[in-house]
């Protein structure tokens, strides 16, 4: 995803982006901790803040997992792309399983 937004110049201040983000909101338990990491995801998607997407990305901790996990930019990527994002992943998986 961060690489399609960065080649492409694409824009993460979309309105399907803004309806995933509050269909996200709906769907996950209303603690304190989730609703900040959703208000830092509505602060990324309004500022179109490719910096912390990149951190949110590159960065192995705890709040950067939960992070990813509650990612609403998932809808800018379309079924094919989905799909071979999915492949190269489990292809990677599978190799670093391997070793």
């Amino acid at each position: 995803m961060l690489d399609k937004i960065i080649t492409t110049g694409l824009s993460v201040d979309t309105e399907p982006v803004r309806r995933s983000l509050q269909t996200i909101r709906r769907q996950v338990n209303r603690s304190p901790l989730m609703e900040r990491y959703l208000d830092r995801w509505d602060m990324i998607v309004r500022t179109n803040d490719i910096d912390d997407i990149r951190r949110i990305v590159e960065t192995d901790d705890d709040t950067s997992r939960e992070m990813r996990n509650l990612s609403p930019l998932s809808v800018l990527l379309s079924d094919d792309e989905r799909r071979r994002v999915l492949t190269e992943f489990g292809a990677r998986l599978k190799a670093t399983a391997q070793r």
